[in-house]
């Protein structure tokens, strides 16, 4: 039997604002087992990526899960403390964003936020460190990146910041990533070198 890596029920996100209350995410469930893949489709606004979202833990004020679990390789995340999920965002579960513009940091070059990514879970040399920024980039079709990695996001077109995004979010190897529209601004030869990188579980 094959084992469950995502277990979603009874999800439930609400937005609480002055105007009333947004049911972003109502009662969603769903799973996923090691080495599948899942696509959520809906239209705009119907809680995709408030979903996505909400797996993290992330969900921006006035935001909040109120009930239902997210079960990730048997534990419940919404049970875990803030301190145990900064260790599994970005190592065990990483996320591509849509918007590769606010998810880069413009105060830092390209190879500090890729650094900071892999240090944050993995011990490494600094020539180790740099030798993986450098693969990871390469990876998902940045030219001459061990120029490039210098530069700062500004200095990339929309489809060159997007692919630093998912070279980040592939950094650790994730066992579960989620992507919320990643390839729309880049080739789809590159989109498919940047999936066939990553292993599942």
């Amino acid at each position: 039997m094959e084992e469950m890596l995502l277990e979603v029920n009874g999800l439930k996100t609400y937005f609480f604002t002055e105007a009333g209350v947004v049911k972003a995410v109502d009662s969603v469930s769903f799973n996923l087992k090691k080495g599948e893949s899942l696509g959520l489709v809906g239209e705009s606004g119907s809680g995709k990526t408030v979903t996505a979202l909400s797996v993290l833990r992330i969900v921006p004020k006035p935001g909040k899960t109120i009930e239902g679990t997210i079960k990730f390789n048997g534990e419940n995340l919404l049970e875990k403390s803030e301190k145990e999920m900064q260790a599994i965002r970005g190592n065990q579960i990483a996320i591509i964003f849509q918007d590769p513009s606010s998810s880069l940091n413009p105060v830092f070059n390209i190879e500090t936020q890729l650094k900071d990514v892999l240090l944050a879970h993995t011990p490494m040399s600094k020539e180790d460190c740099t030798k993986k920024i450098i693969e990871l980039l390469s990876v998902v079709g940045i030219p001459e990146a061990e120029t490039r990695m210098h530069e700062y996001p500004h200095m990339f077109s929309c489809g060159m910041k997007q692919r630093v995004a998912i070279a980040r979010a592939l950094a650790n190897n994730p066992k579960f990533l989620v992507m919320d529209e990643p390839t729309g601004n880049i080739p789809v030869s590159i989109s498919k070198r940047a999936k066939s990188s990553c292993t599942s579980g």
